[in-house]
């Protein structure tokens, strides 16, 4: 069964998007992308998605939703990994601005596992993501049918 984890940022949270965007980018990273922001510049990541929260009106709200997808299954490969990212982070591209990485195992964490981090406003019309169970089932279906698996939902706060 796989697992997909939700984390959602704090309003006016911005240092802990530039480090969570940082950590995306580190040295265990094994492919990083973006959907509406330059990935290859951490600082034009958070700059970009502050002007969308901004032009908006939505600086006070959520600062980030974060989705997090552990691998550890059998038959696991880099290859794998890198290609489930970009298709679960695909889910988004149609309204929302995406910064996402896959990362390799290492002493922190011992499996392969994905990072999607998305600016809550929607690009289009400035409203909030809802990150609720119900609203987030078409994301998880949509996982899902990507790696293949069973998919179970979590929350957890920005301190685990």
């Amino acid at each position: 069964m796989g697992l997909v984890i939700i984390k959602c940022g704090n309003p006016g949270d911005d240092e802990h998007l530039e480090n969570l965007v940082h950590y995306m980018d580190d040295d265990r990273k094994l492919m990083i992308g973006g959907n509406g922001v330059n990935y290859t510049d951490e600082k034009a990541v958070v700059s970009q998605m502050e002007n969308v929260k901004e032009y908006f009106g939505k600086t006070k709200n959520r600062s980030h939703v974060q989705v997090i997808l552990p691998y550890n299954g059998q038959g696991i490969t880099p290859e794998k990994v890198c290609d489930y990212t970009k298709d679960a982070a695909a889910y988004f591209i149609n309204d929302y601005q995406t910064l996402y990485c896959a990362h390799e195992p290492d002493e922190k964490c011992d499996y392969y596992h994905s990072h999607i981090m998305v600016n809550p406003v929607n690009i289009h019309n400035g409203k909030m993501m809802e990150t609720d169970p119900v609203s987030l089932k078409t994301f998880c279906d949509h996982v899902a049918k990507v790696t293949d698996t069973k998919i179970r939902l979590k929350y957890k706060k920005n301190e685990e």
